[in-house]
């Protein structure tokens, strides 16, 4: 599998980069944001690279593609986004083409589904799958490393939540915004579910 390729930038375009590596030119597709982090031509450039194959089931043809990132958290994010029934690759990468990877993964965990729904292909429907989905997955992410005491707490609070009859996605975000208040350390696990309460 390719992870990476470092070289030197051939081409760019909105959408698409030429990187030369040992004399070898490969097609990278990117995301339509990427374009204006890139180094300009002829400059050295590494980028991130998720390699795909699809195989057309009636003729047997195989379709080699690579998808190409600025960063591994972007790359990382397009990966959960596409294991989304509905998301393909295509639209994976227009998702990412609208913002910054960490403000998708902020509006997707806050259930910002206006933020996806502006996007084409997206709908009502699919955008409520993408966060329904994704945004406890991406809440978990965004709490590591963190120390254990402070995990404890924040899955006793979940469990404490989801006891009392709320929506297990909602007291997550909403645990979540608790928890970035108190960067610090969380606090005591009585008073972060009444705080998290207080959130909902």
């Amino acid at each position: 599998m390719i992870e990476s390729l470092s070289g030197i930038l051939l081409e760019k375009a909105p959408g698409h980069a030429v990187v030369e590596c040992h004399g070898v030119g490969y097609w990278v597709q990117l995301p339509a944001s990427a374009y204006e982090l890139l180094p300009a031509e002829g400059r050295p450039v590494r980028v991130q690279v998720h390699y795909a194959v699809t195989v057309d089931v009636r003729s047997g043809q195989s379709e080699h593609r690579l998808f190409g990132f600025i960063n591994a958290q972007e790359r990382a994010l397009f990966r959960q986004l596409i294991t989304v029934q509905g998301v393909s690759a295509t639209l994976g990468m227009a998702i990412l083409g609208t913002r910054r990877a960490e403000d998708l993964r902020g509006a997707i965990v806050a259930g910002d589904e206006s933020a996806l729904r502006g996007i084409k292909g997206i709908g009502p429907k699919l955008a409520q799958r993408i966060i329904a989905e994704l945004g406890p997955v991406l809440a978990g992410v965004a709490f590591t490393p963190a120390p254990a005491a402070g995990n404890t707490v924040r899955s006793e609070a979940l469990s404490a939540l989801v006891s009392l009859g709320l929506d297990r996605v909602k007291a997550e975000r909403a645990l979540q915004g608790v928890l970035k208040e108190h960067a610090d350390g969380p606090p005591p696990l009585e008073e972060l579910i009444k705080l998290t309460l207080k959130n909902l």
